[in-house]
């Protein structure tokens, strides 16, 4: 189970308690008489229905919380176990390449500094789990809060003007269909779900952890020079970092005599691999390595990208937004106010997602690609420096009788492969539901 899952299962479990809440209010409609609804009785009986609500969420959902909370260690080591072994490759690569490694640590030392990083990895672990911990009761107890101020405000709003109980239910619900269970406060100020703070917790923790990885095998081949890389799609905040060289105190063990370059820690406290940063590091091997910082032109580029992307994510949100009023609204009407936008939102966050696909397609290098007789594509590889840690990757692939190797280039929403030079989109999606 990857980090997208859990936190789409988070997703599942904030939905499912907002169903069920809606159902209960849906079932326990109040009685008509003549003189209209028993309010009262009905108070009385949701109340029953809220103590039975929050005792089988709690049962429920806590069991999942446990299994999903169990998933988190195996990620993160899986993580590390990746950038570990990713490592080692482009180090070997490089030594092909003419980089003469320094003298490998003593298997003592090795054994030292790896039973210091299981222990910052635990705690990597440890720290996750408990905030996910948190916020997972955070949501039930919001669920409760919500469910209960739904029943006392539906009366007011029904006996100030609402016209139908379903009106007054929706009426009342409003806010929480509008915004989900958005139980977790930032220090701004700003609230979100449950599944948008484990998404962006995994995120961050599974960074960490691959950048662990990374710097154990630099550690252990006494290297612990990094350079930021240069990629699409980069944040305009860590642009001044971007083909910089430090020494990388932090994952692979550095120390300031290591040379004459400032340390990794003072750009991490500068901001680099911030929440959700899609920045990353590569080893930086001295006479090898090409180094090439942002540009004015490229740093506007960033900047129009990021506005575009944050256009489309905010697009994205209504969605998610008027699907749950379309869903979980009582009222006939509603529903269908809440379908229409929906669609007009889905309308224009598929329109700013062709933009930034095709933003990403006309702001990208190309490869040169040629074509035999036969028509079999060749590709000759011109996208990356050896900077890159596409270029180690590319070629530690041992070729193979009767195939061709094609080049692939992927973004978190499409997948393009270069035909006859130019790119061409072959699969258009959320890679994360793959």
């Amino acid at each position: 189970m990857s980090d997208y899952d859990i936190a789409a299962a988070f997703e599942k479990i904030e939905n499912e308690l907002i169903d069920s809440m809606m159902r209960n209010l849906f079932h326990h409609r109040a009685e008509e008489t003549a003189e209209g609804y028993n309010w009262a009785q009905w108070q009385a009986e949701e109340l029953k229905s809220l103590e039975r609500y929050r005792k089988r969420n709690y049962e429920k959902f806590g069991r999942q919380f446990s299994e999903l909370n169990g998933k988190v260690s195996k990620i993160l080591e899986a993580a590390r176990a990746n950038g570990n072994a990713a490592q080692e490759a482009k180090i070997l690569q490089a030594i092909k390449d003419g980089f003469n490694a320094p003298e490998r640590l003593s298997k003592t030392s090795t054994a030292e500094f790896f039973k210091l990083n299981d222990k910052k990895l635990n705690a990597l672990i440890k720290s996750t789990t408990d905030d996910l911990k948190r916020a997972q009761t955070a949501v039930l107890r919001m669920s409760d809060d919500r469910y209960r101020r739904a029943i006392y405000s539906a009366q007011v709003y029904c006996s100030t003007g609402a016209s139908t109980y379903e009106k007054a239910v929706d009426m009342a619900c409003r806010d929480m269909l509008n915004a989900g269970l958005n139980c977790i406060e930032y220090k701004n100020g700003a609230r979100h779900t449950l599944s948008d703070y484990a998404d962006m917790a995994l995120k961050t923790a599974n960074k960490r952890a691959y950048l662990r990885g990374e710097g154990e095998k630099r550690a252990e081949w006494g290297i612990s020079t990094v350079v930021v890389n240069l990629r699409q799609g980069g944040c305009p905040s860590c642009a001044q970092y971007i083909g910089r060289v430090f020494i990388d105190d932090v994952y692979s063990n550095g120390k300031p005599s290591d040379g004459d370059y400032p340390l990794l820690s003072t750009a991490i406290e500068g901001g680099l691999f911030h929440p959700r940063c899609k920045d990353s590091t590569s080893t930086y091997y001295e006479g090898i390595t090409a180094l090439k910082t942002v540009s004015d032109d490229e740093l506007a580029v960033m900047s129009e990208r990021e506005e575009l992307e944050a256009e489309q994510n905010y697009a994205a949100r209504q969605v998610r937004r008027f699907e749950r009023r379309e869903k979980y609204s009582l009222d006939p009407d509603n529903r269908r106010i809440a379908g229409a936008r929906k669609k007009q939102w889905e309308n224009k966050s598929e329109k700013l997602q062709k933009e930034l696909n095709d933003f990403d397609n006309n702001n990208s290098v190309k490869s040169v690609a040629n074509s035999d007789e036969s028509g079999i594509i060749k590709l000759q590889i011109n996208l990356f420096d050896k900077s890159d840690p596409l270029w180690a990757e590319a070629f530690s692939i041992e070729e193979e009788d009767g195939f061709e190797d094609i080049c692939i280039h992927g973004s978190p929403t499409s997948v393009q492969r270069i035909v006859n030079g130019s790119p061409k989109i072959i699969q258009q999606k959320n890679l994360r539901s793959i």
